[in-house]
């Protein structure tokens, strides 16, 4: 306050003194230049490397950088067309044929096509060219820096249509594949015959892809192996060796059947026939074919059986009269035949081989007492055939076959047989040899013409509409059959009936409820034959529907020549005569009371035949 009186300047007025900078702004000054410095120089560095992809860029335009490869060739430097050269080169060869599959001394050569192979040798080509100039520039360092430090191999790519090529491998089925074939046995003509089984192969698609998808990724032609899979059979040899051991002891001798003095010898041959062969749970047997032993006893009935044993009848302007008496005689039992043949077969290792036959013996029933409870008063059916031009011999057997059936008793419900009436085709019952038609050809055999016999009987039972359980037409047409064939209908083919003792039979049943006679009559003067049914007629009637012709089939022309050797030399005749051959079907319609109650269809079926002639090669 004095000074300021006083006029003396105030000190808080006065200018302060200059103060000294410190040493440490010095360091801050010099420490900043440096780091613009060191920023500087990292942006420089920075911006050169970001920069240098770009410029090896440019200084390999349009090249491959330094480092790349495909698969293992060196493409560094080379532009894209001598790239494409040069891939194309090297896969010429694999894309030409890329895989061979092999499989036992087969091969087949695939083509990319087969395979549904795209492999792009352009795309290849730009893959290698867009190494270290792909993305970003830090991308671009990081794949510089990649090819200078171990380069780059680009790996090509493939595709494969898997579909396709598992439908090409499939396709090779047919040369490879065949499934497996069981072991089979047959027995043929009494000989036990193998065969050995055979194990399948079947192709393994998915393995053989998996092979060829390896093999292709060497890029080279290769080889692969076609896979497969062995399939067994389910019936093996070893199964084979029991079942033919087993047959060969079943047929190891000959069966021989008895009865009273007769014998009846089933050689291997024939047993063959009665069995079968069958397969189950891996293995083979050998079985009685019941079926087929069945049709052989009915047929060993023909033989064993005496026919009728009912006395000979004959009616005449209505009088029934005893001409010949009954005898006893013998029906085999076929039910137990069956059963006992059966079993001998199958016992092990038997002591012999001879069995005797199971039969009953058969009285007869009818006497003078009971004629008139038979019931035979009228004409039931009658039948008609014409044998004129025929041979001596075919007239005597005509004659002996009309012997068997005449005064013949069929009872009510009864099955009538014609072999088994028949009997013997033998000199003992008045036959002669004559030709007759054995295996579709006319040939020397005892008792030829008797189907003149039988063709007649089945008229009669035709017409008296009776069921016909087993009827065989002649294989090929012979005309003198045509006259009388459809009785008031007049002629004409299709109403044959052949037999073969043992074969083939003629049967009927007696529905009419009474008791049928059978009368047979041979009229040599004008040379027909006729029988007749006689009996209590049913109510009903019989209308004939027909023919009716197709499938006509001219003869061959070409003749047919037999050689015999029993007889001479040089020598020849004709056996046969050239026939058309054609199907007829005949229809018989049953009315009762005006209505339809029945129809039943008659086939028969002629083969062409050609001329058939036989010459002698005799001594």
């Amino acid at each position: 306050m004095r000074r300021r009186r006083l006029g003396a300047p105030d000190p808080q007025d006065e200018p302060p003194e200059p103060r000294r900078r410190p040493q440490r702004r010095r360091t801050t000054r010099r420490r900043a230049r440096l780091a613009r410095w060191l920023f500087g120089a990292l942006l420089t560095i920075v911006l050169v490397l970001l920069a240098l992809p770009y410029a090896v860029h440019v200084l390999y335009l349009e090249q491959a950088l330094p480092g790349v490869s495909v698969q293992g060739l060196p493409v560094s430097g080379q532009n894209r067309t001598a790239i494409s050269a040069a891939l194309a080169a090297r896969y010429d060869d694999f894309l030409q044929q890329p895989i061979t599959l092999v499989y036992a001394g087969q091969t087949w050569r695939l083509s990319p096509d087969d395979l549904g192979l795209r492999f792009d040798v352009e795309q290849l080509t730009a893959m290698a060219m867009e190494i270290g100039r792909r993305g970003g520039p830090l991308s671009r360092l990081s794949d510089l820096w990649t090819l200078w430090q171990t380069g780059v191999d680009v790996t090509p790519r493939l595709v494969v249509d898997q579909r396709q090529m598992q439908s090409y491998i499939a396709s090779l089925a047919p040369a490879v594949e065949h499934p497996p074939r069981d072991a089979a046995l047959s027995l043929a003509g009494g000989e036990v015959i193998g065969t050995p089984g055979m194990a399948g192969n079947q192709i393994l698609v998915d393995a053989t892809g998996n092979d060829i998808l390896a093999a292709l990724q060497t890029l080279t032609p290769q080889q692969a192996p076609l896979r497969t899979r062995r399939l067994e059979p389910d019936i093996n040899d070893d199964a084979l060796r029991a079942a033919e051991n087993y047959a060969r002891e079943m047929l190891r001798d000959s069966l021989v059947l008895t009865h009273d003095e007769r014998t009846w010898t089933w050689e291997p041959d024939k047993l063959a026939e009665i069995l079968r062969v069958e397969r189950s749970d891996g293995r083979l047997t050998v079985q009685v074919d019941d079926e087929q032993l069945q049709r052989a006893v009915e047929r060993l009935a023909q033989l064993v059986d005496s026919g009728s044993v009912e006395p000979r009848l004959r009616f005449v302007n209505g009088e029934l009269d005893i001409v010949e008496p009954g005898a006893s005689g013998w029906q085999l039992q076929q039910a137990d035949a069956v059963q006992v043949i059966s079993e001998t077969l199958f016992l092990s290792k038997p002591a012999t081989r001879t069995l005797a036959l199971p039969v009953e013996q058969i009285d007869p029933r009818i006497t003078t007492d009971s004629l008139d409870e038979l019931g035979i008063r009228e004409l039931v059916g009658e039948g008609r055939s014409s044998f004129s031009g025929s041979a001596q011999y075919r007239i005597t057997n005509i004659k002996a076959g009309a012997a068997r059936m005449d005064g013949v008793l069929i009872a009510p419900d009864e099955e009538f047989s014609f072999n088994t009436q028949l009997g013997n085709v033998d000199a003992e019952n008045g036959f002669v040899e004559g030709y007759a038609v054995i295996g579709n050809r006319t040939q020397l055999e005892w008792g030829g013409g008797v189907c003149q016999d039988s063709t007649t009987v089945f008229r009669a039972a035709f017409w008296a509409g009776l069921p016909i359980t087993e009827r065989h037409a002649h294989p090929f047409y012979i005309s003198w059959y045509d006259q009388f064939g459809y009785g008031a209908y007049g002629d004409g083919a299709g109403m044959d009936a052949t037999i073969y003792t043992g074969v083939s039979d003629l049967k009927f049943v007696n529905d009419t409820g009474h008791w049928l006679l059978m009368q047979a009559e041979v009229d040599e003067v004008n040379q027909v034959l006729m029988v007749q049914l006689f009996g209590t007629r049913p109510d009903r009637e019989v209308i004939f529907d027909g023919p009716y012709i197709n499938n006509e089939v001219p003869a061959p022309r070409e003749p047919i020549y037999v050689d015999d050797p029993s007889r001479p030399a040089g020598t020849i005749y004709q056996s046969d005569v050239a026939r058309s051959g054609r199907d007829i079907t005949i229809y018989r319609v049953i009315l009762q009371d005006g209505v339809e109650i029945k129809r039943g269809t008659f086939v028969t079926r002629f083969k062409a035949w050609p001329n058939v002639f036989v010459r002698g090669v005799g001594g």
